[in-house]
């Protein structure tokens, strides 16, 4: 297979009619299969794996479970939105232009799927071509079929992936994820289903062919199990009553309690709680006021003349420096008299006259100056015990300030909870209503008791049903036996047992060559190049065990986030070319969990050579202009899609973030 074109006109980010030629490239002779979108998260990468899935399996691209009411809705939000006028499309359509290959024969194909509004539903079509002609005489269920047959849809989840795909591979450690692939690759989803249908046509053949004892026995469990079924709707009906009940008396008890708050019900009922937080709050009242009284009747009042003890502090300081300058003065006078008496009869005159204006000159600063009389004749130590007095008492009218504060809260306090008291109203006025309520909230809780009692019957109910059920299945098997219809019977068995023969045989084939083609892929994908990892796989549990180059089974956990991402590429592109089909792979933001390295093995290894036609959905940050300089040889063209938020619409443009050649 080999996608030629894609349009998708109106189809959620995109406005209008957007053509995309996907058909891959020869540059001197070589096929350049890779097909590259850039794209900021948001911008429609996903809607182009998205419009290619919707065009060849409908319903089934968002799975195999997804109801028509939920296939419906997802068509009608598909509609593309504009933001500049705030209205939606009324019909869209995604288009799709392939060439398929079988029994030696290719063929071009051409798959228009569009819908259109009609008022809350939707009306869908699809058209398909063949070499350019109308396909004719099918219905919508035949073409749908007809697509489905062509490529299948579990196999195409092997080549049409994105990121979720390969992180889901990634962090599946017990197996579940890839057990799912596997299946869907040898078709095996297929044969259980299959199975399971001839599993329900064994049982009611059985039903209708066993013996009259045994149909009996089946008549009475399956009256039983009637019976259960109708006591469970039974305590269901009663369960509903109850709440009922229970919704008419709480709607009833909310009323009377709101009828008690409204005449301050709320205030007697914590009577007692704010008496006890009055008496509380009194105490501390107390306590503060004594400790106010103590620091009063202290040194906080002198604090209350803060200028006068600055004042003063700064003339005390004053008065001690001009004691020490009276006292220096008065030695230096009395040193030099000494000095003259010592060496007047020793030294000349002019030899005295030197000394002394050398003397004189030390002490020229405190000679100098005029020196006043100090105010407070005080001592060092009475200076410092009348400083720390003033100290203290700052410190004192600080606490004061403080205690004021919280004296002024528990006044405020108490005048809230003296007034809650005043509103408290007689507990006589509403001591009718306490009963009343009190009353309805005995019977809720009798309600919930009953409740809980039909709930546990309804559990045991519904645990003997299942009893029942088992037993009617042991009994469906012996009437098996019993069956006048035992080769019809037989026919079934034997096809179950050919069919399991059958997924004996190709799994164990399938799985064989799965892990020799994972080994290769891991090999050429791995950063480290002593990490040689196997997978080995039970063909009948598909329980996958991971192995080193030397047998020794690792857990997934051992591996790091970009190896887990690694085994999953690897994974995929095995299980691609176990499938035998000559697909393309269209690959959603995979490199998203990827170191450098990883991610230019994966460049290298992976894109070129996976697939005829790779389709590669990236943001700048994934193939950046170092990857893309890589992959330029093996890119046949890029297109960049750029997302207007004030349009709410993609903009198409052939090139990649570098290049600026708008496309149609």
């Amino acid at each position: 297979m080999l996608i030629k074109e894609l349009t998708l006109t109106d189809f959620r980010v995109y406005a209008g009619i957007n053509h995309f030629n996907l058909a891959p490239e020869k540059n001197f002779g070589k096929t350049r299969p890779i097909i590259l979108f850039g794209g900021l998260n948001g911008a429609g990468k996903t809607s182009i794996l998205l419009g290619v899935r919707l065009a060849l399996y409908g319903r089934l691209c968002l799975g195999s479970t997804v109801s028509q009411k939920r296939y419906d809705e997802f068509l009608l939000d598909a509609l593309h939105h504009s933001k500049e006028t705030d209205r939606s499309a009324n019909q869209a359509s995604v288009e799709l232009t392939f060439t398929y290959a079988k029994l030696g024969t290719e063929n071009q194909y051409h798959v228009l799927r569009e819908w259109q509004r009609k008022g809350s539903s939707v009306k869908e079509t699809l058209t398909i071509l063949e070499d350019g002609t109308l396909i004719k005489g099918l219905n919508y269920d035949q073409a749908q079929n007809f697509l489905n047959e062509l490529i299948p849809a579990g196999v195409s989840d092997l080549f049409f992936f994105d990121g979720e795909k390969i992180a889901q591979l990634a962090d599946d450690t017990g197996g579940a994820a890839l057990e799912q692939s596997i299946k869907k690759l040898l078709g095996l989803d297929v044969v259980e289903r299959l199975s399971g249908d001839l599993t329900v046509l064994n049982r009611n053949l059985t039903k209708r062919s066993s013996a009259q004892e045994i149909r009996a026995q089946i008549d009475s469990e399956q009256s039983n199990l009637q019976d259960c079924r109708t006591r469970v709707e039974s305590i269901r009906q009663e369960i509903t009553t109850a709440r009922v009940q229970r919704a008419e008396i709480q709607d009833r008890a909310n009323k009377i309690q709101k009828r008690i708050d409204d005449r301050g019900g709320h205030f007697s009922t914590s009577r007692t709680q704010l008496i006890d937080e009055l008496s509380e709050l009194q105490d501390k009242r107390e306590h503060l006021v004594s400790q106010i009284n103590s620091l009063v009747s202290d040194t906080a009042p002198i604090a209350l003349a803060e200028e006068f003890c600055a004042r003063t502090e700064t003339q005390i300081e004053s008065d001690l420096n001009l004691h020490s300058l009276l006292q220096e003065r008065r030695i230096h006078e009395e040193y030099r008299t000494k000095l003259i008496e010592s060496l007047d009869s020793k030294l000349s005159e002019d030899t005295l006259s030197i000394v002394l204006n050398g003397l004189d000159t030390l002490n020229r600063s405190s000679k100098d100056r005029s020196l006043d009389q100090p105010i407070h004749d005080l001592t060092p130590s009475q200076a410092s015990h009348l400083f720390t007095t003033f100290n203290q008492a700052r410190k004192q009218r600080k606490e004061v300030s403080t205690l004021f504060a919280s004296l002024e809260k528990i006044e405020a306090a108490l005048d809230e909870i003296g007034a809650s008291l005043a509103r408290a109203p007689d507990d006589s006025l509403i001591a009718t209503d306490f009963e009343n309520l009190q009353q309805l909230q005995q019977k809720l809780g009798r309600l919930d008791a009953e409740i809980d009692t039909l709930r546990k019957s309804g559990k045991e109910t519904a645990y003997e049903a299942v009893d029942i059920a088992r037993r009617l299945d042991r009994l469906y098997e012996t009437a098996a036996k019993l069956s006048d219809q035992k080769r019809v019977l037989d026919y079934i068995n034997n096809a179950n047992g050919l069919l399991t023969d059958y997924v004996d045989q190709t799994a164990k084939a399938k799985i064989q060559d799965l892990e020799v083609q994972f080994t290769e892929c891991f090999a050429k994908l791995a950063r480290k190049e002593d990490l040689e990892l196997q997978i080995r796989i039970d063909p009948k549990t598909f329980h996958v065990s991971l192995l080193s180059g030397r047998g020794r089974e690792i857990a997934k956990d051992e591996l790091s986030a970009g190896e887990k991402q690694i085994f999953a590429i690897a994974v995929l592109e095995a299980l691609a070319k176990t499938s035998g089909r000559q697909l393309p792979m269209i690959v959603d933001t995979p490199l998203g969990r990827l170191d450098s390295e990883h991610r230019t093995k994966l460049i290298e290894g992976y894109f070129p050579t996976a697939s005829h036609q790779m389709i590669v959905l990236s943001t700048d940050t994934e193939v950046d202009e170092a990857f893309y300089s890589a992959l330029s040889p093996d890119i046949s063209r890029a297109y960049k899609l750029e997302y207007d938020p004030k349009a709410g619409a993609t903009q198409v443009r052939e090139g990649y973030f570098w290049q600026k050649k708008e496309t149609n």
